[in-house]
């Protein structure tokens, strides 16, 4: 079951964070990996990688295979139109994919200046929460 209070309240204390590379940091893994456990009190550990900087998690996304392959081993894939609040999706950045998490009718994800948001229909692959 999914705790959509704690979802929104996650997405609340995050708005106005900037990113910021690293585990338990504000990049876009860090964000979902987050998001999910406040959803869901699963926690997503990447095989226990950790990173600190870009070139950190571009090592780490390597090793893992890349973002999908990183994600794949951690969520099940869904049908993007059947994705559900909590669920993390992939969308199109400056940088190429990054991860970001269905709220309704809009995901959101850690951005510059805090939390940015893009319609839910930018989701290129969703993955389910649980």
């Amino acid at each position: 079951m999914r705790d959509y209070i704690a979802l929104h309240a996650f997405i609340s204390q995050r708005s106005a964070m900037p990113f910021a590379w690293g585990y338990n940091r504000n990049d876009c893994v860090s964000f979902a990996a987050a998001a999910v456990l406040a959803a869901t009190g699963r926690e997503i550990g990447f095989g226990g990688a950790r990173w600190h900087t870009a070139s950190g998690a571009a090592r780490v996304l390597k090793r893992l295979g890349g973002l999908q392959a990183a994600v794949d081993r951690e969520l099940t894939r869904v049908a993007v139109p059947f994705a559900q609040r909590g669920d993390v999706v992939a969308v199109v950045g400056a940088r190429g994919l990054l991860l970001a998490v269905v709220e309704g009718d809009t995901v959101a994800g850690p951005g510059p200046l805090g939390i940015m948001r893009l319609p839910r229909t930018a989701s290129l692959i969703a993955w389910g929460a649980e």
